[in-house]
């Protein structure tokens, strides 16, 4: 019967049995004992742990299917009821893993470790708002945050050549309980100037989208306005002097009267202006101390409201 040995009694056997000599001295029983004493050895040899220390494998390792290709093979398998342990483990080198990896899609994230410990993920913004932002958050054009997840629900950022433009897809309310759904009624550009300054030049003491102030005459004036202020020459002004050089008191004042007529160029060879003309009770033109402009229009890409319904008599 053959014996289990351990490799060094094999080694040992093989070293006595089969001498190394041509005397005849080595029997067929000395041959075919030693061979299945050891095929009886090797799953002892190879389980003992030798293979760790003295007889390491090497090479990989391969456990190949039985019968492949036919859908239903079994076998080939390595079958460790104890664990596995892998020595080379970043951390916890010398523990036993006794649990199967169901693969990353058979996961449970709620039962992992340490969920609740710590902040370990900088990359997101907790729900309690007990840390700020660590880093800028990238919104791609096409991509809304909203409270619906859909599109076209919330508000969105779109990179332009000009800037960053942000647009909402509904009504914005403020804290005083005010609402905004249309930026239409404000204004698109406002003057304040003094048309009596020295030497006959004005000054300006406040403006918004105004490229350029110019004296035409006594009580004449032309304001042109920043490129892409308005669509067309069709915008709404309101304006106002006082028709006086003082202003120290409520007294300076005299019926005038302004106008606003001449509106010329476009956004594509000139830059868009409109006239400013006082004209007191008298019919002179004066420079009034204290004028105001302010127009209302449509910007470039905005879409107008449909307007009001016409009657007429």
């Amino acid at each position: 019967m053959p014996t289990p040995r351990t490799s060094g009694q094999l080694l040992a056997n093989i070293d006595s049995n089969l001498a190394d000599n041509n005397a005849g001295l080595i029997s067929a029983a000395d041959v075919r004992n030693n061979m299945e004493d050891t095929v009886a050895s090797i799953n002892i040899i190879v389980a003992s742990g030798n293979t760790n220390t003295q007889f390491p494998f090497t090479y990989d390792v391969r456990a190949q299917v039985q019968n492949p290709g036919t859908g239903g093979a079994t076998g080939g398998s390595f079958i460790a009821e104890s664990g596995i342990v892998f020595p080379n483990a970043p951390v916890n080198a010398a523990s036993r893993q006794t649990q199967p990896f169901l693969g990353v899609n058979n996961l449970d994230h709620n039962s992992l470790a340490n969920l609740a410990v710590g902040d370990v993920h900088t990359q997101y913004l907790p729900v309690n708002g007990s840390r700020p932002m660590q880093g800028n958050l990238p919104m791609t054009n096409s991509n809304w945050i909203g409270p619906s997840g859909n599109a076209n629900e919330g508000f969105q950022f779109i990179k332009g050549p000009n800037g960053v433009t942000i647009k909402t897809s509904g009504t914005q309310q403020y804290g005083d309980g005010s609402r905004q759904s249309s930026a239409k009624g404000i204004a698109n550009a406002w003057l304040n100037f003094d048309a009596s300054g020295v030497g006959n030049v004005p000054v300006v003491r406040s403006s918004f989208n105004v490229y350029k102030l110019e004296r035409l005459g006594q009580g004449k004036f032309r304001i042109t306005f920043n490129s892409g202020v308005f669509t067309d020459n069709n915008y709404v002004v309101s304006a106002l002097s006082n028709g006086t050089t003082g202003s120290g008191s409520m007294e300076d004042f005299e019926d005038n009267q302004v106008a606003c007529v001449i509106r010329t160029g476009d956004d594509g060879t000139a830059l868009r202006t409109c006239t400013f003309v006082i004209m007191n009770g008298e019919s002179a033109y004066v420079d009034g101390k204290i004028n105001d402009f302010v127009a209302f229009g449509n910007q470039p890409n905005t879409t107008p409201d449909a307007g009001p319904i016409i009657v007429g008599i």
